[in-house]
């Protein structure tokens, strides 16, 4: 089972406890009239999409041990796209319900019952449940224009970073009525209550952090470039940057850097290791328009802002051999990993490296890493030889129940490289890779 589908049955799960452990599950219970089980089907599916709310807004602001318990950060932002869509399911029908729902009843002649006796609540109560009520009917429509724009991957992605910013204000809101609903439903002072609370104060902090700019505060230093320099053979940029601090990481690693000229972080791996120079190198492949501009606006001397590192792709495992495959820019994580090896003074004897590009080795140096590290290096020219697939890398494996695949490059040949291993006998466990999709 997957790490998102994990998660989101564990937003299930929380959403239906808090339902259950509060006074509309006994009001149910005690009333399974047809306008009573509309009225707390209205807290069940709204406690369901709050928790989910709760749980994307978390996973935003890179909690270290929240990007733990998802695989990395990589693999966080899977997550947070598929919370994301569970909160915009359970908000429709939340919405449906007491919209559509209530004017299709009477247009069927099935009409609400009367209210007998004088209300229970204040009016100054009332009103201060109804503002929430009014809120979030227009943070409803926000919040779809956003989620649209999300799903369509023609947006640029700066333009959907921009909308995307909008979600905390819009969620800060929707917590204001997720917590006063409660007056209406006289949850307060019930478990569930406590817990749905608690729960919302979690994802307020989150949005006020987010709001702040406090996102990674802990993880960034600044760093001067000291090279940026365009390779025209290989349509990549090499850049070097000298943090102002010592700035630890593991080879495979990867950091978000904002430059000068954009406000926006952009994740990049980290292309080298070295104990002793303090030192980062990124081979950036000129992909779209910041980065095929990124040489002629970056000059040594700029400041970066560094924030880092993240992720799991750091070749740690329990398994007696190691298969790598790296697939076009892919390669970044592996020389690192090679150059940790080689000044290290570690020589391997239990890894194939495959290494997958059009054309001639763009990159002279993984054949000297890999021999000095003991790695055996396998170049392939799609260009020439054709497509690298996995009945070519099962060659060279002896033992596939205790062997690892560790794979960077494009998704496509990924999702191929993992079916074809899994079909082969390998265990999804063992295969492990880094994720750039941000949307």
């Amino acid at each position: 089972m997957s790490k998102a589908a994990k998660w989101s049955i564990f937003g299930l799960l929380l959403g239906v406890i808090i339902f259950l452990l509060s006074p509309s599950f006994k009001n149910l219970l005690s009333n399974t009239g047809f306008w009573n089980v509309k009225e707390q089907s209205l807290y069940l599916s709204g406690s369901i999409a709050i928790v989910f709310m709760v749980m994307s807004m978390l996973i935003s602001v890179r909690f270290s041990f929240i990007n733990n318990l998802a695989g990395g950060l990589d693999k966080a932002y899977i997550v947070h796209k598929w919370v994301g869509i569970w909160a915009f399911v359970f908000s429709i029908i939340h919405w449906f319900t007491d919209n559509w729902f209530i004017d299709i009843c009477k247009e069927l002649f099935i009409l609400p019952p009367k209210v007998k006796g004088p209300s229970t609540i204040s009016e100054f109560a009332k009103e201060v449940y109804s503002i929430g009520n009014d809120m979030v009917e227009y943070a409803f429509y926000v919040i779809l224009i956003v989620l649209v724009i999300a799903l369509i991957k023609r947006v640029p992605y700066h333009i959907f970073r921009y909308i995307h910013k909008t979600i905390p204000v819009i969620f800060l809101f929707i917590a204001y009525h997720a917590f006063t609903i409660q007056i209406k439903g006289a949850w307060f002072g019930s478990i569930g209550s406590y817990i749905l609370s608690v729960v919302i104060f979690l994802g307020v902090i989150a949005a006020v952090m987010d709001l702040l700019q406090l996102i990674g505060f802990k993880h960034k230093v600044y760093a001067e470039v000291e090279l940026c320099e365009h390779n025209e053979n290989t349509k990549t940029i090499d850049l070097v940057l000298k943090p102002a601090e010592k700035f630890e990481y593991k080879a495979g690693q990867y950091v978000f850097l904002r430059f000068s000229h954009s406000k926006e972080p952009h994740p990049f791996s980290i292309a080298s290791y070295n104990r002793d120079e303090n030192k980062l190198r990124f081979v950036i492949k000129e992909l779209g328009d910041f980065t095929s501009s990124l040489s002629s606006l970056v000059n040594n001397g700029d400041i970066v802002t560094v924030e880092g590192p993240y992720g799991n792709f750091i070749f740690e495992d329990n398994k007696a051999n190691q298969i790598w495959v790296a697939g076009g820019i892919g390669i970044t994580p592996f020389i690192a990993r090679l150059e940790y090896l080689a000044s290290s003074g570690k020589k391997v004897d239990n890894v194939d490296f495959f290494y997958s590009a059009r054309g001639e080795n763009q990159f002279p140096e993984l054949e000297k890493l890999s021999e000095k590290s003991g790695v055996r290096f396998h170049y392939r020219n799609t260009t020439k030889d054709g497509r690298l697939n996995f009945n070519i890398i099962k060659e060279k494996i002896k033992d596939i129940k205790n062997t690892s695949l560790w794979y960077c490059g494009p998704a496509s040949f990924g999702t191929a490289l993992k079916n074809s291993a899994v079909s082969s006998g390998m265990s999804k466990k063992d295969i492990h890779y880094d994720s750039f999709d941000m949307r």
